[in-house]
């Protein structure tokens, strides 16, 4: 889908600071450690929103091709404990497949991911946050209507997002997920009309695999939703983690969450109003960030239709197409009408990426990933983890086809074939994923 040069909130060169309502050289004093006043136009470089990024993917690098050439039989990144020590991307020359240097994303890729959700800004804008509170706020908290802020707990492309407190008679507490849409796309006339009623189609959805919209509202100039606050990880932390402890998340345990998703996705899409109309809800943003793995092992769809009201919002549209292009269908890359099956395929590619530890689709730009994706070109789950059934390979490769009518036609027919494998296993549940995680975490500093 060709985008325009002005879609790009740098391309035109707009202030940073117009953008987001930050100081670029606070920025770059609390993030970078840089303090230019002269910079030309307030407008930040590559190296202050990415350079950590860039850092740490340079250091990665030299690491391993020093590890490499001091010692033979390096052990390859990610191992499930059953699969023999291979390779499977050793001289590979298939489309759409990383290098010999095992590399998932180029620093571009990772760059553009780390701008919408990845921790490490996340973290970076928290504590610049903590330091100097945004919006005149107080750091502890702050009242926000009907909500106490008690601390923000992510930042992304389109909004904020708190850990809150809903207050109520008797001293009466219900702690909250509030996310607070970004001053600038408020002022979005076109973008807002959308976000309301998106929010308002799915606030009705009420699923146990799926976050619970509570309230809608707007304070001043900021629109905001509240909805269930999951306390746990969300399953890109999860597979990034696994995948620096060189393991696997396990066949067993991603098919148990694919299958949660699936049972989100066929409620959502056969979801009727109170007059009986079929809403023809899609999702349009399947992806690992946006699937919640709780502490006691409960998996949560969040986000639905928030996707649909970000491409009315040309600066936040490039952005958002470059960080979740790993997980779009081939359609939804070409700027087509979408329908359910393309949050099929969506669930496919992730479920692809947690049974064998890589993304779906790689590249060394993003207009390499991107025709990749159009082409729904991708190696075989088994190829790269030998671990991985062939009932479940089967599952994965027929949500993956490029023709939509080539796919399940329902989340219904995948979510049945995910429970037979299932019910044919030994008992894995809520308890197992927990646990997993847990011990997946547990030498955190």
């Amino acid at each position: 889908m060709t985008k325009r040069k002005d879609a790009n909130p740098l391309a035109d060169r707009t202030p940073y600071s117009d953008i987001l309502g930050v100081d670029p050289n606070v920025i770059r004093k609390k993030i970078r450690g840089r303090g230019d006043s002269n910079a030309a136009e307030d407008l930040l470089t590559s190296t202050d929103l990415f350079g950590d990024i860039i850092d740490d993917f340079k250091g990665a690098g030299e690491s391993n091709e020093a590890s490499e050439a001091g010692s033979k039989g390096a052990s390859a990144p990610l191992k499930d404990p059953t699969v023999a020590d291979t390779d499977p991307y050793a001289g590979s020359a298939v489309p759409g497949t990383p290098g010999a240097a095992r590399s998932e994303y180029s620093l571009l890729d990772a760059a553009y991911s780390t701008l919408l959700k990845d921790s490490h800004l996340n973290k970076d804008v928290a504590r610049l946050e903590k330091i100097e509170p945004a919006h005149g706020e107080d750091s502890e908290s702050s009242d926000y209507g009907r909500y106490v802020l008690v601390e923000r707990v992510a930042t992304g492309g389109m909004a904020e997002v708190f850990r809150a407190k809903r207050r109520g008679v008797e001293g009466f507490e219900k702690v909250v997920a509030v996310k607070r849409i970004l001053p600038h796309l408020s002022k979005n006339k076109e973008f807002v009309e959308m976000f309301v009623d998106e929010a308002k189609m799915v606030a009705s959805l009420s699923h146990p695999n799926i976050a619970q919209m509570f309230d809608l509202g707007k304070i001043d100039d900021s629109y905001y939703i509240a909805m269930e606050f999951v306390e746990g990880r969300d399953l890109r932390t999860i597979l990034t983690r696994a995948r620096n402890r060189g393991t696997l998340l396990g066949v067993d345990l991603a098919a148990l969450i694919a299958a949660k998703v699936g049972g989100a996705l066929e409620y959502a899409h056969r979801h009727r109003d109170d007059n009986g109309n079929d809403l023809r809800i899609v999702h349009r943003d399947v992806s690992p960030q946006n699937i919640l793995v709780s502490s006691e092992g409960e998996v949560k769809l969040v986000d639905f239709g928030i996707a649909k009201a970000a491409t009315k919002a040309s600066h936040t549209d490039s952005g958002s197409l470059r960080g979740k292009l790993l997980y779009m269908s081939p359609e939804q890359a070409w700027g087509k009408p979408l329908d359910n099956r393309s949050d099929i395929f969506s669930l496919g590619g992730v479920f692809f990426e947690a049974l064998t530890g890589h993304p779906l689709f790689s590249g060394n730009s993003e207009m390499s990933i991107l025709e990749r994706v159009r082409e729904a070109r991708f190696l075989t789950p088994s190829s790269l983890n030998p671990a991985v059934p062939i009932e479940l390979e089967a599952v994965v490769t027929r949500a993956l086809q490029k023709d939509p009518a080539e796919r399940y036609q329902d989340a219904a027919e995948m979510l049945l074939d995910l429970n037979t494998y299932l019910r044919r296993r030994p008992a894995v549940g809520p308890n197992e994923l927990s646990r997993f995680v847990a011990r997946l975490f547990e030498l955190d500093p």
